[in-house]
């Protein structure tokens, strides 16, 4: 297989270096899923309280908060692809060394570190995959999405082998994967060139002024979209084990709903490309609420498919979502996408408040439902994207290997 330049690959998806970027994805976010199932060793070595312990999220996922701002560096200074070749070995040498960590201020520092990791990362990865991806751009954030999805299946099932066989004070060795996959996508990219390298033109404001109205059509569907999808992945295996159902359940709930998701991030981005994304958007903004109030409906293995047929339409957004920013971003593609992934964090952490809150006054049950009928407020905020572009032309023949 040859390298080719960036004139014959134009427009042309290069599936190798795609997928090495949505593996790398993966190999990454892996290690940032480490937190959760060691976080009652942490607390117990370091003698935490649970909001200490709590605490540890909010420094790693506060980073993120000022991503447009890291993507407008990343624009300006063509740091992109030495962004997502770094990330890995960094999130991986943090992550791993967690367990010698002396202290809680020490250990705060470390989480505010990975969380720089972890943005740069994500601020780069899909601008770079948009780049390799040509007029496939919906494909390529199905992968690279995809890989962040597995991830979350993985991560835990790794850190736990990892305890178990080499304790928590030697999971440092664990690091050498996260560098050996820096190397590797090195290798895979090093003649790869960024279409705009060092945009003097790149600007946060600039892009703002340009993207007001796609943002804003952006922001509704997210803010509509969260609603329900923050009360799945927080509060679905307690809204079903309070209504009756068993603790197996309700758990094994939660990763149908996970699976099926994954199968929609795989989907929906290569469909939006040959059908359009405002047309994938509407039929996953009005199918996911549906299924919804269809899950609050049934019972028994009726229940399952909703689950399945909710995970696949409320996460399939998301690739969409980010091909529409990088697509009318120009030259501010990293800033663009660093706004998309702030945005998304912002509205997470609120929503779950609300959720909680409506939860205690009036019951889940109520919650879910509420969370239901304003995902279908998301529809109106579809029309603010752009009509036309998304579609591959008709000659299109695939891929280029």
């Amino acid at each position: 297989m040859t390298e080719k330049t960036n004139t014959d690959t134009a427009g042309r998806f290069q599936t190798d270096k795609v997928l090495a970027v949505a593996s790398v994805h993966f190999i990454h976010d892996i290690y940032t899923s480490f937190l959760a199932p060691l976080l009652p060793l942490i607390i117990k070595n370091l003698s935490l309280t649970l909001t200490q312990a709590g605490s540890l999220t909010v420094f790693m996922q506060l980073p993120s908060l000022f991503n447009p701002f890291l993507g407008t560096l990343a624009d300006r200074k063509n740091l992109k692809r030495y962004f997502l070749i770094a990330t890995p070995a960094l999130t991986a040498t943090f992550m791993c060394l967690i367990g010698l960590v002396p202290s809680f201020g020490l250990l705060c520092a470390t989480f505010i570190a990975v969380g720089i990791s972890v943005a740069a990362l994500h601020v780069s990865a899909p601008v770079i995959t948009a780049q390799l991806s040509g007029r496939y751009m919906g494909r390529g954030m199905s992968l690279f999405m995809l890989g962040g999805e597995l991830s979350r299946t993985a991560g835990p099932l790794v850190a736990v082998w990892a305890v178990s066989n080499l304790g928590l004070e030697s999971m440092w060795q664990l690091m050498f994967i996260g560098w050996a996959a820096s190397l590797v996508l090195w290798w895979r990219l090093r003649q790869t060139r960024e279409k705009n390298p060092g945009s003097a033109g790149a600007s946060f404001s600039g892009m703002l002024k340009e993207m007001k109205i796609i943002i804003s059509g952006v922001f509704g569907i997210l803010v509509a979209r969260s609603f329900m999808a923050s009360a799945i992945t927080t509060y679905l295996p307690t809204f079903l084990f309070g209504e009756g159902h068993s603790l197996w359940f309700a758990g094994i709930s939660l990763t149908v709903y996970e699976a099926a998701g994954a199968a929609g991030v795989f989907v929906s981005g290569t469909l939006s490309d040959a059908v359009g994304r405002r047309k994938v958007l509407l039929a996953a903004t009005v199918l996911s609420p549906a299924m919804m109030l269809a899950m609050l409906s049934v019972q028994g293995p009726l229940l399952f498919i909703m689950l399945l047929l909710l995970g696949f339409s409320t996460i399939a957004t998301g690739p969409v979502l980010m091909a529409v920013m990088m697509e009318n971003a120009g030259a501010n593609r990293a800033a663009a996408n660093g706004t998309y992934m702030a945005i998304s964090f912002a509205i997470r952490a609120s929503v779950i408040l609300v959720i909680g809150a409506v939860s205690d006054n009036l019951g889940m049950r109520s919650a879910f439902l509420m969370c239901a009928c304003v995902a279908f407020t998301g529809i109106p905020f579809i029309a603010l994207l752009p009509k036309t572009g998304n579609v591959l032309d008709k000659d299109n023949t695939g891929l280029t290997m």
